[in-house]
């Protein structure tokens, strides 16, 4: 089964950090650019961390091909422009079928 554009239905902008005072990328997150997706939530998991549960919740986020799209990188932060949840950006390659890419994020937890 193909993806086309109409199951494009979900907005997502991918912000990049800005370099800090010493040049290093850990300043605050800048608005990058904003593309039409298709976000599929996956199996979502608790960690225990520090003594508590903390939400995982994976997505795996398909977006059109284009020179913006293959900027995303691991060191970006996926915002739903339509909730405002944000993801941690884990990875960004080419899906099965020409003219995308699958992003895979994921929200809860610290981002950024």
């Amino acid at each position: 089964m193909t993806m086309g554009a109409g199951k494009l239905r979900d907005r997502v902008r991918f912000d990049s950090r800005t370099p800090d005072q010493n040049g290093d990328p850990l300043g605050p997150f800048t608005p990058g650019f904003t593309v039409w997706a298709n976000i599929e939530y996956l199996r979502g998991s608790e960690v225990a961390l520090a003594q508590r549960l903390e939400k995982r919740q994976p997505v795996s986020v398909t977006v059109r091909d284009s020179t913006q799209a293959r900027t995303i990188n691991p060191a970006m932060r996926m915002v739903n422009t339509r909730t405002g949840e944000a993801f941690n950006v884990t990875s960004a390659v080419p899906a099965k079928d020409a003219g995308y890419r699958n992003v895979l994020a994921v929200s809860g937890g610290v981002v950024g």
